[in-house]
């Protein structure tokens, strides 16, 4: 019994970690990620390790402890066959976004994805759904200035066949994901509202849309989901409230210099097996002349 409850325990405080903690940001002047991170540390009745910040762990019901999410990176193994744009190199963040994202996707949750340009929230969402199985399909639209909510509605019943009456849905017994990227894009009116925000604010508040071609039918949506993301240094700046409280509201950070070695470390390593070994040697010299420029 005494087990149960440190494992029950844990799971509250690692859903409580990531739906208050995860949209806290490191600002210039304050950073409320490191404070959030104190304060959870201090309070936690599961106690965390020393190392490191709360986030940077998930429980283990197995052996009920805190596992560093390092222990879930999978190793860098390069495909000839790829350009080197879609070359994504796992790390810590990336997993446990990717975690956070699959737990809420399993249970019909929207997710949003809040940061500055050079995050990764884009590739974060991209590499998790091409690991979706065989019953998931996902569709990427991307937001702009000049995006309508018709225009929108069309692209997504794109996607979706008629299965009975007036039920649409993406084909057989299969799943949809919707991956809105620019969330905040489009063009704010002069009654400070954004159409095709508005329209996603009905789609998940009652799950259906209206015929554009008649007014008077309107069409059920089953089996989609949605994750987003957005910056908030553009666009509108934020979206609107009505469709914000739907969503579980995550930040992406600037990544550091650690991270980004060990994103382009091994690239460049494998890049260079081809070279003498003194040019193989110069790896790390190259990749800090790199980020310190």
């Amino acid at each position: 019994l005494e087990e149960q409850k440190v494992i029950y325990e844990a799971y509250f405080i690692y859903a409580m970690m990531w739906s208050t903690g995860g949209p806290c940001a490191d600002d210039k002047l304050i950073n409320h990620k490191k404070s959030y991170n104190g304060w959870m540390k201090a309070t936690s009745k599961v106690k965390f390790p020393d190392h490191g910040e709360c986030f940077d762990y998930r429980f283990n019901p197995v052996d009920q402890q805190w596992v560093p999410w390092s222990d879930f990176v999978i190793a860098y193994e390069p495909i000839s066959e790829r350009m080197y744009q879609n070359i994504i190199v796992a790390n810590v963040e990336n997993e446990r976004l990717k975690h956070i994202i699959s737990l809420h996707m399993k249970r019909g949750k929207p997710v949003l994805l809040v940061g500055v340009p050079g995050t990764g929230k884009t590739t974060v969402v991209k590499d998790y759904l091409s690991e979706l199985g065989e019953d998931m399909l996902s569709a990427s639209i991307n937001l702009n200035s000049y995006t309508t909510s018709k225009e929108l509605q069309q692209i997504m019943e794109s996607f979706l066949d008629k299965r009975t009456g007036r039920t649409y849905g993406p084909p057989a017994t299969k799943k949809l994901v919707y991956f809105i990227d620019d969330l905040n894009m489009p063009y704010v009116d002069l009654y400070f509202t954004q159409q095709p925000i508005m329209l996603l604010c009905q789609i998940l508040s009652y799950w259906m849309v209206y015929d554009r071609e008649c007014l008077a039918e309107r069409k059920d949506l089953v089996d989609i989901q949605f994750v987003s993301c957005m910056n908030p240094k553009a666009g509108s700046f934020m979206v609107n409230m009505r469709l914000q409280r739907h969503h579980t509201i995550l930040t992406t950070y600037t990544p550091t210099a650690d991270m980004i070695s060990g994103i382009y470390n091994p690239i460049l390593a494998h890049h260079l097996k081809s070279f003498d070994t003194g040019i193989q040697k110069q790896c790390d010299s190259i990749m800090n002349a790199t980020i310190d420029a």
